[in-house]
């Protein structure tokens, strides 16, 4: 039986560490995983607030995790156990599946609409948040709608940096060769990397990029991408999502006998 994805290379552009789930899963598949990271994480430029923060976890009523990159920040920064009585909040099940491997319990998550309005909407079931403690690790910058969010919901919130997003060090001929190679797919984890990819690019390599199709897990990326001309198809959530959307668009009609 021929797999869905046979010989299809697809593109995965998550960063370095945080790829090997979804090629797994497309592999099995049958498709041909190509790891091209267009970001890299890099501890906070400045450190002190992340661990003031983890030294006062237990005071914390709630703790919100913006991505799997957060997550991954604090448990390298904490060596103790999770405090118990703190749940965790998470956008997106990749993060709830990421919290669950670190051992981090118990977990709030959304069972859709994986994006800060489903998280909100998820908390607002588990009763009035106000007047207590919330701690949001994130990245640096980032959107307001979660912390604004949280704040209306009469959380008295710690923003901290938890880590940077950078530009990867993907070079103009690691693309063209890739581009060379063959691509069938590509996988967009964020704006930013949507954003580094076209910024990367000459003219002639942003022409052979247009021509590809592209697939993104929340309209926002789409959105970034459509700025750049491509043909965007919004994937489900996840890494069985995207690996099922995948499949069905390439899923060939069977012809009548």
């Amino acid at each position: 039986m021929t797999l869905p994805l046979a010989r299809r290379r697809i593109w995965v552009t998550r960063p370095a560490g945080q790829a090997d789930a979804l090629c797994a899963a497309l592999a099995a598949q049958g498709a041909e995983p190509v790891r091209l990271p267009l970001l890299q994480i890099a501890p906070a430029a400045d450190a002190a607030p992340l661990q003031a923060a983890l030294d006062a976890l237990a005071g914390f009523d709630l703790a919100v995790f913006v991505s799997p990159s957060a997550l991954d920040a604090v448990a390298a920064a904490r060596t103790a156990p999770w405090p118990a009585g703190v749940p965790a909040a998470v956008v997106g099940p990749g993060s709830a599946a990421r919290a669950r491997a670190l051992g981090i319990a118990p977990v709030i998550a959304p069972p859709a609409h994986f994006d800060s309005a489903g998280l909100l909407a998820e908390l607002d079931t588990h009763g009035s948040w106000a007047g207590r403690r919330a701690v949001l690790f994130r990245g640096d910058g980032g959107r307001p709608d979660l912390p604004d969010g949280l704040r209306a919901r009469g959380l008295d919130l710690t923003v901290v940096a938890a880590y940077r997003r950078l530009p990867a060090t993907l070079t103009i001929q690691a693309l063209d060769d890739a581009l060379a190679a063959g691509c069938d797919a590509v996988i967009i984890s964020s704006s930013e990397a949507a954003q580094h990819l076209f910024a990367l690019a000459g003219e002639a390599t942003r022409e052979q990029l247009q021509s590809l199709v592209y697939f993104a897990p929340h309209p926002r990326i789409i959105a970034a991408l459509a700025e750049h001309d491509v043909d965007a198809r919004l994937s489900r959530a996840g890494d069985a999502g995207i690996v099922d959307s995948l499949c069905c668009h390439f899923a060939r009609p069977t012809s009548s006998p």
